[in-house]
């Protein structure tokens, strides 16, 4: 019985496994499938991104 429903287990964990990885690190919104953040003003842009001049915005590595 644990073999028969094992596969429906590791079906469910992927598809969480999925999920959770798509979402974008803290301060970072989803943006036409990138994390993107406001440049500042006055200063550079959070470790891990890079300012991308044709959107005006860091996005993330």
């Amino acid at each position: 019985m644990l073999v028969k429903c094992s596969w429906l287990l590791v079906l469910i964990l992927s598809l969480l496994a999925g999920a959770f990885a798509s979402s974008c690190p803290s301060g970072f919104n989803p943006e036409n499938n990138r994390c993107v953040q406001e440049r500042p003003i006055h200063g550079t842009c959070p470790p891990g991104s890079s300012y991308a001049l044709s959107i005006n915005k860091c996005v993330h590595s």
